[in-house]
Formats: structure tokens, sequence, C-alpha cells
């Protein structure tokens, strides 16, 4: 099958050209072929900006926590849909209270596995497990260099301590790492420091400030965390070269736009498969529909997805740059925009 895009996979540059080929493939007869599993919204951090969270009060009026039996039937029937990259995140999701069995389960499933975690937990006991059965990767949040600035972001003590500590601990254990961190207000002015501590304990480090609004979480602290100020002439220059190279194609669906299309999938805390962390819809509950259903489904979904009626007459559409999982937390719908969301583009396009 031909497409009139050039589909996200096959810029991975990173990977193998022999990976590379198989995520083709996967692409070509819409084979599953990268999953992420939520384990909880449970977490030992508090962080402002986190858009998964929920205390532990909250949890039973968004649904139930799958547990160990349930979180293995999906990843059987995951595999036999052709599932072979697995991210495992949350929450924390090394709180989820099976954590140990499900690790130890889907590590001999043969899933290339990431996990994704704050790292604070990873000593003692969970050490050893993850000794016992190394992760192929791990990625971690970093959000400061020292306890005052996680208690800040975080609003934990001594959290930069401990993540230190599980860092350290992973480079012992010869786990390769990479360092994630969102920049936001109360973090800003570390940024020269994260990128130290990664530099000197040679970690990859990808920083952004790209914070969204939570829909999925009881606190929305958008306005507190969000840094609005910038260099307006950096921001009209980089549009400027989007506009000459990569202008976007507004006849293209809004999923084309997707690293995951064709390819990926979410599985929520709850159990409700989406193709988006950002994304709150569709409400496709893997264990009763079963996952080959369930993907069959969303994939229907991804196709059946616009724009809003309003961006195909727009005069900025080849520079406002935004995808369905971005309108769905900036505007609550993925088929929906605002007027402050249009106007910036529009501004800057003037």
């Amino acid at each position: 099958m031909s497409y009139e895009f050039e589909p996200a996979c096959r810029r991975m540059e990173w990977l193998d050209p022999f990976y590379k080929a198989v995520w083709e493939k996967a692409f070509a007869d819409t084979i599953p072929i990268s999953g992420t599993f939520e384990l909880t919204p449970r977490c030992n951090f508090d962080c402002r900006m986190c858009y998964v969270h929920l205390k532990e009060g909250q949890i039973p009026k968004y649904g139930r926590e799958l547990n160990a039996k349930e979180w293995l039937q999906i990843a059987r029937e995951a595999k036999d849909a052709g599932t072979t990259w697995l991210c495992i995140t949350g929450g924390e999701p090394l709180m989820h209270p099976e954590f140990e069995t499900i690790w130890k389960e889907l590590s001999q499933m043969g899933f290339f596995i990431t996990l994704q975690t704050n790292a604070s937990l990873i000593r003692g006991k969970m050490a050893k497990l993850l000794e016992q059965y190394p992760p192929r990767h791990v990625k971690i949040t970093l959000y400061g260099s020292n306890d005052e600035i996680y208690e800040k972001v975080c609003r934990v003590q001594n959290g930069f301590r401990q993540v230190d500590e599980g860092i350290q601990t992973l480079k012992e254990l010869k786990i390769p790492i990479e360092a994630m961190s969102t920049i936001i207000k109360q973090n800003r002015q570390d940024v020269k420091e994260m990128a130290f501590y990664a530099f000197q304990n040679k970690i990859r480090w990808q920083p952004t400030a790209g914070v969204k609004t939570s829909v999925r979480n009881e606190e929305d602290m958008i306005e507190e965390v969000r840094i609005s100020d910038f260099d307006e002439n950096v921001w009209r220059q980089q549009m400027k070269e989007r506009l000459e190279k990569y202008p976007v194609n507004i006849e293209r669906k809004p999923c084309t736009y997707c690293k995951d299309y064709r390819l990926g999938y979410w599985v929520t805390w709850n159990g409700e498969m989406r193709f988006c962390s950002f994304m709150d819809k569709p409400n496709i509950l893997v264990l009763e529909t079963g996952f080959k259903e369930a993907w069959k489904q969303l994939i229907e979904y991804e196709e059946s997805l616009r724009w809003p009626e309003e961006c195909y007459a727009c005069e900025a559409n080849k520079i406002c740059f935004k995808c369905a999982g971005t309108l769905n937390a900036e505007c609550g719908n993925p088929e929906r925009t605002s007027k402050q969301f249009c106007e910036k583009y529009k501004n800057v396009l003037r």
C-alpha cells in the first residue's frame, strides 16, 4: 500500500536497519508493534505538571486498577497480535501492588521492554528484581539537580537524593539510561545544572517545555507551571522555517502526524485502549473487547478523526503544528479548537 505522506517510522534514524524494516512492515500491515502499559496512577511524587497521577482516595472515582492477572492476559494477547516493543509506565509503575509479578512475567515473554520511572524506588528489592530481569532501556524523569528544586516541582522531600541513588544503582547494573526533563516555572533556572548532571553521569538528556493541560486528573495547574514568556523573534523564525521546509498539509488526517499511527497504542491503568497519553477517549475496554478487536476499533477511531472544520480554511494552517492529543488537551476535544489556540499562529503569520 502506498501513502501520500512519509510515515514517522521512516524517520527513526536511530533504529538498526533490520528493525527499521520491521517497523515499516508493521506500518503497512497495521500491526500493533509498540505498546505502553500504564500500570497505575499511583505515585510517591506529586509533580505539579503530571497528567495522570491520582491520590489513593481519587482512584475509585475513575475506575479500578487492573491486577497482575489482567495485565498479563492483555500482554499475551498483545504479543499474539504482534507487539514487540513495550513501555511500562505510570504514575510510578513500581508502586503497582503487584509490580514484581507483572515485571517478572512480562520479562519472560520476549518483549523489548522500556521502564519509565522517576527512579526513586530503585533500591533494595526492586534493584535486585531489575538485576535479575533487566529492561532493555530505562527512561527517567529528571526534574532538578537538588532536593530544593524537587520539593518545588514534585512536592516531595529528599527527592533528588532518592532519584540520584536510583540512577547510580542502574549505572552499576549497566542498564542503559535516558533522562527526560519537563521544564516549568519551578525548575527553569536549574536547566544548566540538570544538563551538567546528565553530562557528568553520561546520560542522554531530553528536555522539553511543552506542558499540556491535564484532561485526566483532578488538579490542573497549567497556569502555575507553564512557561508563557518566550522569545517571540525565535518563535517567529521557527515558524518561518516550518512554512518553508515542513508546511503542515491540512489534507492529511490528524493521526498521520503521530509516530504511533497504525503502529502503537496506550493502555490506561483502568484498562482502556487509546493512542496517546493526552487523550481521554476513546474508551475501548481491552479486557471486555479482546485485544485484537480493541486494536481494530482504535484504528477505526484514528481514521475517523478530522481537523476542526475551521482549520481547513484558516490562513495559518500551514504553520499550525498540532496533533489530536494537543487539541484534546488544550481545547477539550481532538476535533475542536479555540480562539486563543488559533490566534497565536495567526498573529505570527501576520
